[in-house]
């Protein structure tokens, strides 16, 4: 009876170092998580999504060439908003106003093809 707890317990403490790290603050105030090799920080500002992207050393990454997703949930609906290159960040619009600090995911696609993800 005490081998299927100790599988249990196994399997969630090796599990832990795949949750995601969430920093309070990046450096454009937004909220930081990882997502693979890259750390992606993302701001809510009314209806408009704004999406920055660092490698794992924390240099600032040219948006040319990614594309995004952000599947965020406001008001117990799911919303999908795409995310396009502008300036030096990703960026998208909602159909309508969006908390300061949603829940979801922006799963981000690379120049070379590979999709990572961060749970926010």
């Amino acid at each position: 009876m005490k081998l299927p707890v100790l599988y249990t317990l196994a399997s969630l403490l090796m599990a832990a170092p795949a949750v995601a790290h969430e920093v309070e603050n990046g450096p454009n105030g937004g909220r930081v998580v990882e997502a693979g090799d890259h750390h992606v920080e993302m701001l809510a500002k009314s209806s408009t999504i704004e999406v920055f992207l660092t490698d794992k050393d924390g240099k600032a990454l040219a948006p040319a060439g990614y594309k995004g997703l952000a599947i965020l949930s406001t008001g117990g609906k799911s919303q999908r908003i795409e995310l396009t290159p502008a300036s030096d960040r990703l960026s998208g619009a909602a159909p309508g106003a969006l908390p300061a600090r949603p829940q979801g995911v922006v799963r981000i696609t690379t120049p070379a093809g590979k999709t990572v993800q961060g749970k926010f």
